[in-house]
C-alpha cells in the first residue's frame, strides 16, 4: 500500500493567502479575476515560487499530493487562490463559476452528495475533454472523521500492476483494450472508446453501467469485473484524511479517486445537521 505525499503551506505564504482572500472579499470577484485579468496569479507567483517547485516534484512523482495548513474558507476561496497560482486553465461551470460546493446529506441519492461509499473514478469522464486535475478542499470534515469521509487515490498504472500480478485478464482488457460506451444518465452526453488511450484515463462504474443498459447488455459480467478493479484500487491506495482547509490535488488523467462512506450528526431532525462539505475545482492543464 502506498503512502500519501504531503506538503505544508509555509506560515508566511498562508498569511499572504489569507490577506489576499480578505482583500478581494467575495468568491465571485476572485473567480472573475482568475478568468479575466489574472491579477491574483501575478501577485501570488513570486510568493509561492518555492512551494510551486515542491508541489511540481510531488505531482510528477506521485500524480497526487495533499496540501496542509491552508487557511480555511467556507466558500473554497483559498483553494481557488492556490489553484490559480499552480494551474493556467481552470474549468468554468455555469455562469463563470470555478468552485463547486458539495455537502453530504442523508436525503439524496445523488452520487456527489450521498452518504454511501463511492466508487473509484475519474471526473467528468464523458466530457469531450475531461479535466487534467481535480482539487478538493475540505471545508468541514465528516462529523465522525477520521473513521468516515476518507478519500483514496489509486494511480492507474499501480492498478494495472495489481491486476497483472493477480492474473485478472478480464479486468485488464476492460481497462486497456475493450471499446466501451459511457453514458451520463443526467444528460444526453455519452462517450465511446477505450478507457485508457495511452495518455488519459476515463473511468466511472456508473457511466459504464449506464452505457451497458443503453446497449441492452447484461450487467452481471461487468459488475464482477468492476468489483475486481475496485479491490485492486483499494490494495494500492491508502486512506486520506483532510482537515479544514486541506486540499487534495489529484491527476484526472493518470489516477482514480474515491470517497468512503460519510455520516451526519443531527442538531434537529430532519433538516438541521452537521456533515462533510468540500469545495471542488478542476484544471484543464497539468501542473507544470
Amino acid at each position: 500500500m502506498n503512502t500519501t505525499p504531503e506538503l505544508e503551506l509555509p506560515p508566511a505564504q498562508a498569511n499572504t493567502l489569507a490577506s489576499l482572500r480578505a482583500e478581494m472579499g467575495d468568491l465571485e470577484i476572485i473567480e472573475a479575476d482568475v478568468l479575466g485579468a489574472r491579477t491574483v496569479r501575478k501577485r501570488l507567483e513570486s510568493d509561492l515560487e518555492a512551494f510551486r517547485e515542491e508541489a511540481l516534484s510531488l505531482w510528477n512523482c506521485h500524480d497526487h499530493f495533499v496540501l496542509r495548513r491552508v487557511p480555511v474558507a467556507e466558500d473554497g476561496a483559498t483553494g481557488l487562490l492556490i489553484a490559480s497560482a499552480l494551474f493556467h486553465a481552470l474549468r468554468p461551470y455555469r455562469a463563470g463559476r470555478l468552485v463547486k460546493s458539495f455537502h453530504m446529506t442523508p436525503w439524496t441519492t445523488s452520487l456527489s452528495h450521498t452518504l454511501a461509499e463511492g466508487s473509484f473514478h475519474t471526473d467528468l469522464n464523458t466530457a469531450e475533454q475531461p479535466p487534467a486535475a481535480t482539487l478538493m478542499q475540505c471545508v468541514h470534515p465528516d462529523p465522525d472523521a477520521p473513521t468516515y469521509g476518507q478519500l483514496r487515490v489509486a494511480r492507474f498504472r499501480d492498478v494495472l500492476d495489481a491486476l497483472l500480478r493477480s492474473d485478472r485478464g478480464n479486468a485488464l482488457r476492460l481497462l486497456t483494450e475493450d471499446e466501451v460506451v459511457m453514458v451520463n444518465d443526467a444528460s444526453p452526453v455519452h462517450w465511446s472508446g477505450r478507457i485508457h488511450d495511452g495518455k488519459t484515463v476515463r473511468f466511472h462504474p456508473e457511466t459504464l453501467r449506464a452505457g451497458q443498459r443503453r446497449l441492452g447488455g447484461s450487467s452481471s459480467e461487468l459488475d464482477d469485473t468492476l468489483r475486481v478493479i475496485h479491490d485492486a484500487a483499494l490494495s494500492v491506495s491508502c486512506p486520506i484524511d483532510l482537515g479544514p482547509g486541506d486540499i487534495l490535488f489529484v491527476s484526472n488523467r493518470r489516477a482514480l479517486h474515491q470517497r468512503g462512506a460519510c455520516t451526519v450528526r443531527f442538531r434537529s431532525f430532519p433538516r438541521d445537521f452537521e456533515s462533510r462539505s468540500v469545495a471542488v475545482m478542476h484544471a484543464m492543464d497539468d501542473l507544470g
